[in-house]
This record gives C-alpha cells, structure tokens and sequence, in this order.
C-alpha cells in the first residue's frame, strides 16, 4: 500500500466511525476530495523523478544560459532576436519552476553557471 493509501485509510478510520450519517457523509466527501489531491502529488513527483524529466529539465536550462549569455555578450542583436531571446528565458524559467522540485535553487545554480561563464570571457 503506498504511503498515501495509508493516510487516507487512517482518515477513514478517525473521520468515519461514531459519527452520525450527514456527518459522515460530509466526512467521506473530503476524504475523497484529500484522496485525488494526494494522488496528483504522487503523480506529480514521480513524474518530476523521471529520467526523461530530469533530460528535459536539464535542456531547459542548458537553453536558458545559453540564452542568457548570448543576450549578455552580443551587442548587435535585432530587437527580434533580442525579443526572441528574452522569449526563450521567460518560457525556460517558467517549465524550471514547474518541473524542478527545489526551483529556486535550480534558478540560482543555472545564474551561476551564467556569471562563470560571463566571467570567463
């Protein structure tokens, strides 16, 4: 039985005995309601701990630096490869901040990874 599986059965057991039937009725609904919430985060995180989760989210911040430090050492962009630029960082920020567990940390690495290699040059 998965971990989730438990606390819902522990639920059932504290919110669903010596109460009487509206009450239980009300009870089971929000156990069902916190039974879908856990399953979509175990989902979730599986989903996050994937081998090809973790190969997407590394491309996406491959792209982001890349980005980043194209935007920083060019100076003869066209305002629409600039904008395209920008696009590309706005959009790779937002799938690290949904794919990555710690996103804010992940953020912070990848700007480091941009001034060392700003730095370098």
């Amino acid at each position: 039985m998965n971990n989730y599986q438990e606390k819902i059965e522990e639920a059932r057991q504290i919110f669903l005995s010596d109460v009487d039937e509206e009450i239980q009725k009300d009870n089971l609904d929000k156990i069902r309601e916190w039974e879908q919430t856990l399953r979509t985060n175990a989902a979730f995180a599986s989903w996050q701990e994937s081998d090809i989760s973790k190969l997407l989210l590394a491309e996406f911040k491959t792209v982001y630096k890349e980005a980043s430090c194209r935007l920083a050492e060019t100076r003869v962009l066209t305002d629409e490869e600039r904008a395209t630029l920008w696009a590309k960082k706005d959009a790779c920020l937002m799938v690290i901040s949904l794919m990555a567990r710690d996103a804010k940390g992940e953020i912070a690495s990848v700007q480091q990874e941009i001034d060392r290699a700003l730095s370098s040059t």
